[in-house]
């Protein structure tokens, strides 16, 4: 093969896995984006009661999601790659097809599990001594066997995704994603609907209705992978016929070690906002209750906090992560290749990213979460307070989940566990302790950004110990950021101080607000990077004033 085709192989590879990844991020967010709209009519419909239920059954769900796949279909991803570039397709088909079965045994233990263990794991998260703590144990436990069906099929289709990804097929993941959510969706907002405006039901059923909604949404997804499984299916038989090389004869306990070798520090990081929310369902009604509040205030202060902030947060989040995590591929080839310059170079720019875009995310959240609870939330506007203190987390959170992205890419994955564990501690340890300490919920967010923060500093050393990563660089670029978001800050503030002297304090009036205020703040921030250079440095030279002028003088 000629020099020239080489560079024209590797330039179409490295277009389709860009395309890939970017087919990727924006199903992932189109994802979060839907399962963060549905949430402001549900909360409508159910209260901060219903939420509180429906949230308490989908932490636990999570869990055992986690536990159920171990991260084996992530892995699958890389395997089926790995094996399929080496030529040895039989045992790419191998792996899925053995995998697909064990991934269908665990959906019905860990469902089972699931289903039989609701009981406990509502009192886990119901204190008694309430008039209320009965009635609220028998609708935690009905709300978590309701998504508990879902871990049926989950694991099996999460497994069959990694297996197209495998192949470099990113559009069967990618719709099912977005199908799946909006069939849960449409059922949920239905079924709740139907339940409390035809039949009167209390919130209790109308979560339960709710938390079914997974396993529907499942169905909608399987549906899409077996259309496209079906669809393909003889393309991948031509594929594996046509093999030119021998499949050796490689043990399934051999690679399954070595998918779980890489598998496990991906479940750690993934199982880690669940498990930070279960320590606050487990632990704030307790500690709410002992300073005065009932269960029902109590329980609502967890839902303004880790169901109502948490899915805000999570937006900027998703954007930040999903721009950083591109570039941990090149990272990873980087680092094999020995290229220590070059490693620490990326590593810069994937911090860079993130910080570029949570910080002044934060500023904007934190000047408008009034405005913004108002909007999204008119029964509960009094919580804006949880948004408030809650919105520093998205600084944090996104630096966790870039953090361990970086270890895993310069091999240091295991460390993540070490670290995510220290973070979980301090969470437990300084929930309750915070709770008393400021007198209501919020404590509970402050033990968050904490948590993570010990987290994300223990992967910090360790990343300093590895590739001797110098910080000069990202920190007087964040100190640039910094300054600019407190320009546009500033500007927001005054915007917002001009329409509140004389606009009415309803929802009307505080959308315009919201609108207004995050138009401005988005224009100044984005002006300011790009008179200030910020954005070519970090997004690259297309974001640059003097590009037109380069080109011109070409």
């Amino acid at each position: 093969m000629s020099t020239v085709s080489k560079k024209q192989e590797t330039s179409s590879s490295n277009t389709g896995f860009v395309r890939g990844t970017m087919l990727l991020s924006g199903a992932s967010l189109i994802s979060r984006a839907l399962g963060l709209i549905y949430l402001f009519p549900f909360q409508f419909m159910v209260g901060a009661t219903g939420i509180m239920f429906y949230t308490y059954a989908y932490n636990y769900y999570a869990i055992m999601i986690g536990l159920a796949t171990a991260g084996i279909p992530v892995a699958v991803s890389k395997f089926v790659a790995k094996y399929n570039a080496m030529g040895e397709y039989d045992t790419s088909e191998r792996l899925y097809r053995s995998g697909l079965k064990i991934m269908s045994i665990t959906g019905v233990i860990s469902f089972l599990a699931l289903f039989l263990l609701a009981p406990y794991l509502a009192h886990r998260a119901i204190p008694g001594g309430d008039v209320n703590s009965a009635a609220y144990i028998d609708a935690v436990t009905m709300t978590i066997r309701g998504v508990s069906f879902a871990l049926i099929l989950i694991p099996a289709m999460s497994m069959t995704r990694g297996y197209f990804q495998g192949y470099q097929s990113m559009g069967p993941t990618a719709i099912s994603q977005i199908l799946e959510q909006i069939v849960r969706i449409i059922f949920l907002l239905a079924g709740v609907s139907i339940a409390i405006y035809l039949f009167d039901s209390d919130a209790a059923w109308a979560a339960t209705i709710a938390t079914f909604s997974a396993f529907i949404g499942a169905i909608g997804s399987v549906a899409v992978l077996v259309y496209y499984f079906r669809k393909r299916a003889p393309g991948l038989k031509a594929m594996r016929d046509g093999q030119t090389v021998v499949s050796p004869d490689r043990p399934l306990s051999g690679l399954y070690k070595e998918l779980l070798t890489y598998a496990i520090p991906i479940v750690m990081v993934g199982l880690s906002t669940p498990l930070y929310q279960v320590i606050d369902q487990n632990t704030m009604n307790a500690a709410l209750q002992s300073i005065g509040y009932t269960l029902e205030a109590a329980g609502n202060a967890t839902a303004y906090l880790i169901a109502d902030s948490h899915k805000i947060v999570l937006i900027p989040v998703s954007v930040a992560t999903g721009l950083s995590l591109s570039a941990t591929p090149l990272l990873t080839a980087s680092f094999t290749q020995g290229d220590m310059r070059k490693v620490r170079k990326q590593i810069s720019q994937i911090y860079q990213l993130a910080f570029f875009v949570t910080i002044p995310a934060v500023v904007g959240m934190i000047l408008l979460s009034e405005e913004t609870f108002r909007v999204l939330f008119p029964k509960d506007q009094a919580a804006w307070v949880y948004l408030l203190s809650y919105a520093p987390s998205a600084l944090f959170l996104a630096l966790y989940s870039v953090t361990a992205a970086v270890l895993q890419g310069i091999n240091r994955q295991y460390f993540t566990i070490v670290a995510t564990l220290a973070g979980l501690l301090t969470k437990y340890l300084l929930n309750a302790p915070l709770i008393h300490w400021v007198g209501d919920g919020t404590g509970a967010g402050y033990a968050t950004i904490l948590g993570y923060l010990v987290a994300t500093g223990l992967m910090f050393f360790r990343i300093t110990q590895t590739v001797k990563f110098p910080f000069s660089t990202v920190l007087r670029r964040t100190s640039l950021i910094m300054i600019l978001s407190a320009i546009m800050g500033a500007s927001v503030a005054l915007v917002k101080w001009g329409l509140t002297s004389w606009l009415p304090e309803t929802m009307l009036g505080s959308l315009t607000v919201l609108i207004v205020g995050a138009g401005v703040g988005i224009g100044v921030f984005a002006g300011l990077a790009i008179w200030s250079g910020l954005a070519e440095a970090v997004l690259g030279r297309k974001f640059s004033m003097k590009r037109g002028r380069g080109n011109a003088s070409r």
